[in-house]
């Protein structure tokens, strides 16, 4: 398979799904099967999977993967609707994956790839990372809280800053996504080490923080992992 479409897929389906769509957007969608509101966000994936593909050619395949994720978009609306109580999160991701996976191998089987521009995949891998690192990370541990049934503490809810947790939740994954690319492993456990000194009197709020922090940091390091691997 080649890595380098498929980081780019990747890029273009983060971007697309977490950076550009807005919230709105998503609440419409699972309010109805079918609405305006998923056209919009699909021309914004074949458009921006058409652009960073970096192949003037794969315009076909990125009308081919439009179709699978407007499909998917569909599904995913039509099952909430039909079940409301349940998370279609992970499920509708995982067919995306799966998607752009069989786009990539289909492409460069069939059709070759003829870059643009040829960046250096690592590159690539990189920048993939940082951008899961901010928005999409903070989307992923907000699901996975939702699925384990976890609930925000009251008393968290009621003081701090607005968002402040979902930003520093994005500067840590930086920090340590920065520091793993940089080959330091053991500042990444001072951070952590720094973090947990933080004590709480309330006993959820503590557990509540703990399990977000290393949420958190696991999505870095694996982060971090999966680019060390690429040479």
């Amino acid at each position: 398979m080649e890595i380098k479409l498929f980081l780019l897929l990747i890029i273009a389906h983060l971007l697309a799904d977490f950076i550009f769509q807005p919230q709105r957007w998503s609440d419409k969608k699972e309010g109805r099967v079918f609405s305006k509101f998923h056209i919009y966000h699909v021309v914004i994936v074949g458009l921006l999977s058409y652009i960073l593909a970096l192949d003037f050619g794969f315009w076909k395949a990125a009308l081919l993967l439009t179709a699978l994720h407007l499909s998917t978009d569909v599904l995913k609306s039509w099952l909430i609707l039909k079940n409301s109580s349940r998370h279609y999160f992970f499920l509708d991701q995982f067919i995306h994956l799966i998607s752009i996976t069989g786009i990539v191998i289909a492409y460069s089987h069939f059709s070759g790839i003829n870059y643009i521009f040829d960046f250096e995949t690592k590159t690539i891998a990189i920048i993939c990372g940082f951008i899961f690192c901010a928005k999409p990370a903070n989307v992923f541990i907000k699901y996975l809280f939702k699925s384990f049934s976890i609930e925000t503490p009251h008393n968290q809810v009621e003081s701090g800053l607005p968002n402040a947790g979902k930003l520093i939740g994005i500067v840590e994954r930086f920090l340590a996504l920065t520091l793993i690319i940089l080959g330091q492993y053991a500042a990444v456990g001072l951070i952590i080490a720094a973090k947990s000194i933080l004590r709480f009197n309330d006993t959820q709020k503590s557990e509540y923080v703990l399990v977000g922090t290393l949420l958190s940091f696991g999505m870095a390091v694996f982060s971090g992992a999966l680019i060390q691997l690429i040479k």
